[in-house]
């Protein structure tokens, strides 16, 4: 079991795993036929189709074309796999982090204990208390955008569709720039 807690929403598409199986570490492709597409532990990742993201991303998304989308989370960052190493996308923040590490403990990192640090999530656990856990491909949205003036405040905060929340995000403020490697626990 490569999640310890997992909702599946829908099946991995058999596309995805001809496509992108031989690219991605093979814990990803175990995760896909173990679990399918769905939320990971409370929902605030979701383990996606890459087929799917890719479709919904086009070609003008955030990401080289050659990356892989594996998770999203209900603050639309995006991880994904590309040449070797795992892709943290904060379009929120307009920032790419990147990290040399294996599947598991990129798992390993999706816990609570980790999610300030490494993941950024504030003012997530606050806007889900008042406007509840967005769908799967939803998320929820600084409104305005924080590149455009917004302040970041958990009651400035919107849901939406978290695919057409990256689009603005990339249209209206820029795609986002890589600006260093994840911060990682030194000790888990």
């Amino acid at each position: 079991m490569v999640f310890e807690s997992f909702t599946q929403v829908a099946a991995v598409s058999q596309a995805a795993v001809d496509r992108y199986g031989p690219v991605v570490p093979p814990g990803v492709v175990q995760a896909w036929h173990e679990h399918g597409a769905g939320f990971v532990g409370d929902g605030y990742f979701r383990f996606v189709d890459p087929v799917r993201a890719h479709q919904m991303l086009g070609t003008d998304g955030p990401l080289p074309a050659e990356a892989v989308v594996l998770f999203a989370t209900a603050m639309a960052d995006l991880v994904a796999w590309y040449r070797g190493m795992f892709l943290v996308v904060k379009c929120r923040l307009g920032q790419i982090h990147a990290a040399e590490i294996g599947f598991e403990h990129l798992v390993s990192l999706m816990v609570r204990d980790h999610r300030d640090g490494v993941w950024q999530w504030q003012p997530y656990p606050q806007a889900q208390a008042r406007l509840g856990t967005p769908g799967f491909e939803d998320c929820l949205m600084h409104v305005p955008l924080l590149g455009l003036g917004g302040r970041g405040e958990a009651d400035q905060m919107q849901t939406g569709s978290l695919w057409i929340h990256v689009g603005l995000i990339t249209q209206l403020v820029g795609p986002p720039r890589f600006t260093h490697m994840l911060p990682l626990p030194t000790s888990d």
